[in-house]
């Protein structure tokens, strides 16, 4: 490609060869030809490398880039690799797994050029195991925003989906900032998303769903609750990142309420094995200022704060804890909640025999006046006979 790549797309890729045809063949059959597709191989060994080598040879806008597999290295690892190799205006990242609207580079393009912006967000579409489900009609998360916005400002901006696929980034902006994704396995997309934003960028929204994220047995997402887990150190980077900068007091509240809601979230659906290890990441990422707000700031929630508590090694608070986790599991699901639905049930059922005898009652006074009438009627017939 001689000219330079309106945008330039990074496709990190491990071992996901029965996904991957379809994720390339929506990236190749992009509206918007001017792009700049960038397979990084992270020493895939399934037949990965041979599927992106035969598209290569029939793309020349595909270039394969190969990076090394270490034993702790994650998905940010080979995205970093992939950005010295970037042309393009701006910036996009696509799973290998997932696949693409074909119009999401043209739609994208489009509205940063016309709007001048820095950064375009937009929704998606979610594929569990193979059945779709519509995320924004999903039961919105404590911490993370799924609805369209009013306002499009970056601060309104940082508890949306983070994933590097919600976005296109202009190019200088991205290098400015010189954010790199951490390369250890933990939520590096969390890390990014939150820099990228506190440098104040101009921002837009396209509400539609033009990407489809794919959650299958094999993925890093299908691990989401371990990965969730270190979500603690992933907000240990960016309050470092945050002081660096003179903006941990701006946006601290928000960063530890997400921090020991996410945590406490996925903690349940770990392993037992896996279990010691996450409290040992969140108390290691813990200091005297973040204790001092758990305890006392009234922004975290009394069951976040008593099961933190109690997880970390405050046995006094186990039987709050437990009666919270029995009035969640039990008492609301089994017990309030179909009494709730047979006292609603019986409201309405009364609501309907009121109204049916409010109904009758006007039938009843309807026909009355009706007679009224009728009468009236026979005495004016009667008098003007009389007259005549």
């Amino acid at each position: 490609m001689t000219t330079a790549p309106k945008i330039s797309i990074i496709i990190p890729i491990y071992n996901t060869a029965p996904y991957l045809r379809k994720c390339l063949d929506s990236v190749v059959g992009q509206t918007l030809q001017e792009i700049q597709i960038i397979c990084v191989d992270r020493s895939s060994t399934d037949g990965s490398r041979q599927i992106i080598e035969e598209y290569a040879a029939r793309d020349e806008r595909i270039q394969i880039v190969e990076c090394e597999n270490t034993p702790g290295g994650g998905p940010g690892q080979t995205r970093n690799v992939g950005l010295p190799h970037v042309r393009g205006k701006y910036l996009y990242f696509i799973d290998s797994d997932d696949w693409i609207d074909p119009k999401l580079c043209e739609k994208a393009y489009y509205r940063l050029e016309s709007t001048g912006a820095d950064i375009v967000f937009f929704h998606f579409d979610q594929e569990v195991y193979g059945r779709k489900r519509d995320i924004r009609q999903s039961p919105p998360l404590d911490y993370c925003r799924w609805s369209v916005l009013s306002s499009q400002t970056a601060d309104d901006f940082i508890d949306f989906a983070c994933a590097p696929w919600t976005r296109v980034v202009r190019t200088t902006f991205f290098q400015s900032i010189g954010v790199r994704f951490p390369e250890e396995k933990l939520p590096d997309d969390l890390y990014v998303h939150r820099v990228l934003l506190v440098n104040e960028p101009r921002v837009e929204l396209i509400p539609e769903k033009l990407y489809c994220w794919r959650l299958h047995e094999k993925s890093v997402s299908g691990r989401m609750g371990e990965l969730m887990a270190k979500d603690c150190l992933a907000c240990s980077l960016i309050k470092n990142y945050l002081l660096n900068i003179g903006k941990y007091e701006q946006y601290r509240d928000l960063l530890l309420v997400r921090k020991f809601t996410v945590f406490l979230k996925y903690y349940p659906s770990l392993r037992k094995d896996v279990q010691p290890d996450a409290i040992r990441w969140l108390r290691e990422s813990l200091d005297d200022e973040e204790m001092d707000f758990l305890r006392n700031d009234e922004r975290v929630k009394p069951h976040v704060r008593d099961s933190i508590l109690y997880l970390l090694g405050n046995k006094s608070l186990r039987w709050r804890v437990e009666w919270n986790r029995f009035n969640q599991c039990v008492l609301r699901p089994i017990i309030v909640k179909p009494i709730e639905r047979i006292v609603k049930s019986l409201t309405l059922r009364q609501k309907n025999v009121m109204r049916q005898k409010n109904v009758i009652s006007l039938e009843l006074r309807i026909h009355e006046l009706s007679e009224q009438l009728a009468q009236r009627d026979q005495t004016i017939v009667h008098l003007r006979n009389q007259q005549n």
